[in-house]
């Protein structure tokens, strides 16, 4: 499946662009807890179509947002991207299995207080 451009505008995109720019370099969230940063609960998987949809390369550090299981998914349908995100990673410092498993506990992204309390709920993605 081709990478398309992301949409100009898209709201739900935008949030999740603007949370994931604030994960600092050489650490990791997972798309859930980005989900819920943004106050999307249970819209993981649209946060990783977010960022799939970002035109390669990209200012956004998509490469810093990884499964609850703290791998990369490595799959032939991510186009190399999964191989992107593991030479990303590795440049950040963070060391990747060859199978994609990080060591997500030493390097999770533990948010500033008042950025979690800050979260207006919605579970709207448009």
């Amino acid at each position: 499946m081709p990478r398309v451009a992301a949409a100009k505008g898209n709201p739900f995109d935008d949030r999740v662009y603007a949370m994931v720019n604030r994960i600092p370099h050489g650490q990791l969230a997972t798309y859930g807890q980005v989900a819920e940063l943004i106050g999307a609960y249970g819209c993981a998987r649209q946060v990783g179509w977010a960022l799939r949809r970002l035109p390669l390369p990209s200012p956004v550090p998509w490469q810093r947002v990884v499964n609850a299981q703290g791998r990369i998914a490595m799959s032939p349908a991510r186009e190399g991207s999964d191989w992107m995100q593991r030479q990303l990673l590795l440049a950040e410092g963070i060391a990747v299995a060859p199978d994609g498993r990080l060591p997500l506990a030493r390097h999770r992204w533990r948010p500033p207080l008042e950025l979690v309390l800050a979260v207006e709920p919605s579970c709207t993605t448009e």
